[in-house]
């Protein structure tokens, strides 16, 4: 009896230690996603991979960056549509971003 006892709390104490190790589900918070905070160093990691996976959505994401940049450096204001324009591109920027990192961010959602 005693041995089964020794057993089962040698396996019980193997299999906690085996959970314990397990590496942290990959995901990403959203607030990294829409650009409000910057990515730690294994989202980071995450990102970079996801971006390799998909190369046309983050060209796409970088032509965007390019074009805020430009429209942000233009000298006038278009009758007012330049803010508009800045605002439109910004939520293209962030809905890119939300479908390019969708699987980092549901898995824990």
């Amino acid at each position: 009896m005693k041995k089964l006892v020794f057993l089962f709390s040698v396996l019980v104490v193997t299999a906690s230690v085996a959970m314990a190790q397990l590496p942290p589900p990959a995901a990403i918070n959203i607030e990294v996603i829409v650009g409000n905070r910057p990515p730690a160093p294994n989202e980071a990691q995450l990102m970079r991979a996801e971006e390799a996976n998909h190369p046309n959505i983050t060209a796409a994401m970088h032509d965007i960056e390019k074009s805020m940049k430009a429209l942000h450096n233009a000298p006038d204001d278009f009758g007012g549509r330049k803010a508009q324009a800045e605002s439109d591109l910004k939520q293209a920027w962030i809905s890119l971003r939300k479908a390019l990192y969708y699987r980092l961010y549901k898995d824990t959602h």
